[in-house]
């Protein structure tokens, strides 16, 4: 247990004190705990990607959180994940991870997340604080693995089909690493055959996969499914309903709700409860799967313990009580004003303040 306040980083003040360490895209420890933030690390970890950072704060000294997964559970699966997916981007089999090993080598670190999600009940209150970063594939697909596994849990799955789905999350994206790097970053609109060659990466992912020898066929086939949509608008292969594997409609729900609430280049991320509106929507059309979403909706929180957010009154608050249950209305403590000053700290209900709601999260 340790008390937390989560702050976009644009939003950090000269001399905040770290209360959790910064680690790298590789899981490495950046800044530890305890750093007193100056205004050129500050520029620098807005230069790295870095999203959001923990710091102290006397008005959130009694909020606390569990770690929904272990520091050092984080590092091995950060690292590991980003030295695999280098690795096949650059050769089919690789001198680090050999054919045959990948599945072995990623079992134990994916049993442990396992554990750990369900020792904390897989509520996941606290699951959207696991990453730190935006843009990055490596930390997209951590993030993505994260929310499926809790929502596989919620749906009953069993060990071993736990195990395959989070090793089918943590690569679904390695198509994209053989793609030019200038197309997925571009930050304006993709042509039409620009648009053509980023499908690609779907199918490409797939035979990737398929040749590593120890991955199961039904995790590879996240890679290829993942885009496609129960109504048969998705792709590579324009699939309908059943003929898309469990797997591949749990990782779409769960991609999508991870992409659309970070930060890329061609926006800024979305409020999470506008997200849940976009998610929705797609559900009500019949593009994404109904048990998945409910099971979605029934456990992971919108706005976490700790999160920082502006209200639409401009005053700044900090979530004291999750919103798992009533999703878009969590319970808010006020320390500023609308014009930055500190004030005593008072909480507010937005379950039952309507004239009140949350304009944007600044973590």
């Amino acid at each position: 247990m340790r008390p937390v306040r989560w702050v976009a980083t644009q939003y950090v003040k000269p001399n905040s004190i770290l209360a959790q360490r910064v680690p790298d895209k590789r899981g490495r420890t950046l800044l530890a705990r305890g750093v007193i933030l100056t205004e050129n690390l500050i520029r620098r970890l807005i230069e790295l990607g870095v999203r959001a950072v923990c710091i102290e704060d006397s008005a959130t000294e009694d909020i606390v959180v569990q770690e929904v997964v272990r520091e050092d559970t984080k590092v091995r699966l950060f690292g590991m994940t980003y030295d695999t997916l280098h690795e096949l981007a650059v050769t089919q089999f690789a001198p680090h991870v050999r054919a045959f090993q990948i599945r072995k080598m990623f079992t134990p670190v994916v049993e442990d997340v396992i554990d750990e999600l369900r020792s904390t009940g897989a509520a996941a209150d606290q699951l959207s604080t696991v990453y730190v970063q935006d843009g990055e594939l490596f930390h997209h697909s951590v993030n993505v693995m994260f929310y499926a596994v809790t929502l596989g849990l919620k749906l009953g799955m069993s060990r071993q089909d736990l195990v395959d789905l989070g090793i089918g999350t943590l690569l679904h994206d390695v198509g994209k690493l053989r793609l030019d790097r200038k197309i997925l970053q571009k930050p304006g609109r993709l042509t039409d055959e620009e648009f053509r060659i980023i499908q690609q990466h779907a199918r490409i992912g797939y035979d990737i996969l398929m040749k590593q020898g120890d991955i199961s066929a039904r995790s590879a086939v996240i890679a290829l499914q993942h885009h496609e949509r129960l109504d048969g608008t998705g792709y590579p292969d324009r699939l309908v309903g059943r003929d898309i594997h469990l797997f591949s409609q749990v990782a779409m729900v769960a991609d999508v709700y991870e992409a659309l609430t970070a930060n890329r280049v061609y926006r800024r991320a979305f409020l999470p409860h506008d997200a849940l509106a976009i998610l929705e929507n797609d559900t009500a059309q019949g593009k994404l799967p109904k048990r998945v979403m409910e099971a979605f909706m029934a456990t992971v929180s919108l706005y976490p313990l700790g999160m920082s957010v502006r209200l639409s009154d401009g005053t700044l608050g900090v979530v004291v009580v999750p919103s798992a249950h009533n999703r878009q209305y969590p319970v808010v403590r006020v320390i500023e004003d609308a014009d930055g000053r500190p004030v005593e700290p008072y909480e507010i209900d937005l379950a039952n303040a309507r004239d009140v709601h949350i304009a944007t999260c600044e973590a």
